[in-house]
């Protein structure tokens, strides 16, 4: 398998190609580009990932848009964590947590007996989430796994042997060993590295004695002669090649957390579509089969009389439909139902989809209209839009347009108001023509 290890960070997005054998892994490609603006990331990714097709794609996230709890629990089992998790956080965090995705990774080495496993519960708000998503997408990746870019570096730093109680550090993101063990990952703020050893000191009542720099970083060599911890720069490597960013590295060999789970699963929305599509397929090779059947059958009347044939014809278009009323011709009745299906269910099968729904709203924006959507609720007959426009003037403008929309019997603007930077935030709620 081809594993594609994608780390954006700010201004560096860097690249590490592995392929997993059976009994081998091997770093095929690395390399790291700079890049100023959204805009140019989108460029570069959409120039680098052509050559990633069929590749299994994990993409990081800063560290720092993760907020994240330690808990204890009397079990490791993934499957029994993640049940557990949610009641274990509810009341330790001020936030809800319908708002966010949550995910684990379990912290103890394999092997180690402890009473209780330490348990790392991470948290990311849908709206990050879902702008991460749309920014790839907008490049043409569709990411199989999601992960905070310090996962990435727990992995590497599994890979080095160190002794006594350590820290990994690349950029922001920071792992804690002890005793060749994990046993924190996070991000480093604006306060430094001074305030962060002292948190993790007093947290896991253990004295660091030694770091390890995986990255050049004069400011971060500055900050650990301060403290008297020794710093050694040290470059981790796989099968003798040295990835040009270890994070990157680490995140395509990961598989510990992956937030792309949910309403935010990796293709969950081609699933209806696919088998939609196989229905579609099916019923235009049963009438290909029947016309088939037909032109054999014409010729068959002339050899041995059209009565019998006729039964046999008819006999077939009930077992195809039992439910239907049959008439005198069963091959122009079902090319007929066919061409009502198509109509009915439209291309993708279904009668009007999430995606017809999606892009009747695309296309009655008007071209003079700049406006970003934060919630797209779709339910039944009913459709919930949330976003911000430029003016008031623009809320209307969207309104008129979408009146005009096919799928839409009725646009009612439930709220405006003004919004941060002179946006004017809406609430609308479209009524569908025809219920999903």
């Amino acid at each position: 398998m081809r594993t594609v290890g994608l780390n954006i960070e700010k201004g560096l997005v860097s690249v590490a190609i592995v392929l997993k054998a059976l009994r081998q892994t091997e770093l095929k490609e690395s390399y790291s580009l700079p890049f100023s603006t959204d805009a140019e990331l989108v460029e570069i990714l959409k120039e680098k990932s052509k050559d990633w097709a069929g590749a299994k794609i994990v993409s990081s996230m800063p560290g720092n848009f993760f907020s994240q709890r330690l808990a204890l629990f009397p079990f490791s089992d993934s499957k029994r964590v993640e049940k557990a998790l949610p009641f274990e956080l509810e009341d330790s965090v001020p936030f809800s947590l319908d708002d966010v995705v949550l995910d684990h990774l379990v912290l103890a080495a394999k092997g180690e007996k402890e009473k209780e496993t330490p348990v790392l519960g991470l948290m990311l708000p849908k709206t990050l989430l879902r702008r991460h998503i749309e920014l790839l997408a907008s490049a043409g990746i569709d990411p199989h796994a999601i992960v905070p870019s310090f996962i990435g570096l727990s992995t590497v730093s599994r890979m080095i042997k160190s002794e006594g109680v350590a820290l990994i550090i690349a950029g922001n993101d920071v792992c804690m060993k002890s005793n060749n063990s994990v046993k924190a990952c996070r991000s480093v703020s604006n306060a430094g590295f001074k305030h962060l050893v002292q948190a993790l000191e007093t947290e896991h009542k253990e004295k660091i004695e030694k770091a390890y720099l995986l990255r050049p970083n004069d400011a971060v060599s500055a900050e650990f002669v301060e403290l008297g911890i020794p710093l050694e720069s040290i470059t981790p490597e796989i099968g003798g090649k040295i990835p040009a960013e270890a994070v990157s590295l680490g995140l395509a060999l990961t598989d510990l957390v992956n937030f792309r789970k949910g309403e935010f699963a990796f293709r969950l929305a081609d699933v209806g579509i696919r088998s939609r599509r196989r229905t579609l397929y099916a019923a235009g090779a049963a009438t290909a089969l029947i016309i088939m059947l037909n032109i054999g059958v014409k010729f068959y009347v002339v050899q041995t009389g059209y009565g019998r044939l006729d039964k046999e014809i008819k006999d077939l278009y009930r077992q195809t439909f039992p439910d239907a009323k049959l008439v005198a011709d069963p091959v122009r009745q079902l090319k007929d139902k066919l061409e009502e299906s198509r109509k009915k269910f439209g291309v993708l099968g279904s009668g009007i989809s999430a995606l017809d729904v999606i892009k009747a709203v695309t296309d009655g924006i008007p071209k003079e209209v700049r406006v970003a959507f934060q919630e797209f609720n779709l339910e039944g007959d009913r459709l919930k839009l949330q976003g911000e426009a430029s003016s008031f003037e623009s809320v209307d403008k969207i309104k008129a347009e979408l009146l005009k929309a096919e799928p839409f019997a009725e646009v009612n603007v439930q709220d405006t108001r003004m919004g941060v930077e002179n946006k004017v935030k809406f609430r609308m709620e479209l009524k569908l023509k025809q219920a999903l």
